[in-house]
């Protein structure tokens, strides 16, 4: 299990954003749930760490920075390197589709 996640700088700065401090608030969350950090913005985890990279998932793009700073963001459930692409998605994508289609969904309900 792996997520990557890379924040830009330029980002940061334009929204007057501490990166730093942003990488800090990740870095936590998955330190204190057990989560390996083998490098700025990738967090390797295994099959019980399953709920904690899921919550991450969810719950990064309602903080009040995430998607105003962040680049790229994968995630893969089932392989553990960023070596390992046949498992790896692009997590920022599935965020963007999912809401789109979240949206749409509900547009729709209300015209109804």
């Amino acid at each position: 299990m792996l997520m990557e996640i890379y924040l830009n700088e330029n980002k940061a700065k334009s929204n007057h954003i501490d990166i730093e401090a942003c990488y800090q608030k990740i870095d936590y969350y998955f330190l204190s749930r057990g989560v390996e950090i083998i490098s700025k913005g990738i967090y390797r985890g295994t099959k019980k760490d399953f709920n904690t990279f899921a919550l991450a998932q969810g719950s990064l793009p309602r903080s009040s920075w995430f998607l105003k700073i962040v680049d790229q963001w994968y995630i893969s459930y089932f392989g553990d390197t960023p070596d390992s692409p046949e498992y790896r998605s692009d997590a920022l994508a599935s965020y963007y589709r999912i809401n789109k289609q979240t949206n749409e969904y509900f547009k729709n309900q209300k015209s109804h």
